[in-house]
């Protein structure tokens, strides 16, 4: 392949996961707005979807078109994990939660627990 031909093929497939994403969260938005009565409904974007500014911009669209906040860190944030869960921290913080830190790590917790 060209070096154009590879630049079309990546604008193509970015194109296709942004399309892709948005109909998906606005399916998600549909269920949710339905099944909840929230007065400022939010949509939470991190890690490499909020790191690439196409996919933000496609999810900012559809968040201003729906009325729902979009919340996502710094782009600079969105590519460090410990960047990431620091915010994630900050933002806790920031609302007035805390933690007495006292739990033990679980870096295998199964998804199916309660």
């Amino acid at each position: 392949l060209s070096s154009i031909d590879s630049a079309d093929l990546a604008a193509s497939f970015q194109t296709s996961v942004g399309d892709v994403l948005t109909d998906r969260c606005n399916n998600a938005m549909d269920v949710f707005l339905k099944a909840y009565s929230i007065d400022s409904p939010q949509l939470v974007v991190a890690g490499g979807v909020a790191a690439n500014f196409y996919l933000r911009s496609c999810l900012e669209k559809l968040c201003d078109k729906r009325k729902v906040q979009m919340i996502a860190p710094p782009p600079e944030l969105c590519t460090d994990n410990a960047a990431m869960i620091a915010w994630a921290g900050l933002e806790h913080l920031r609302r007035g939660g805390s933690s007495n830190l006292n739990f033990a790590p679980r870096p295998r917790w199964p998804l199916d627990e309660l």
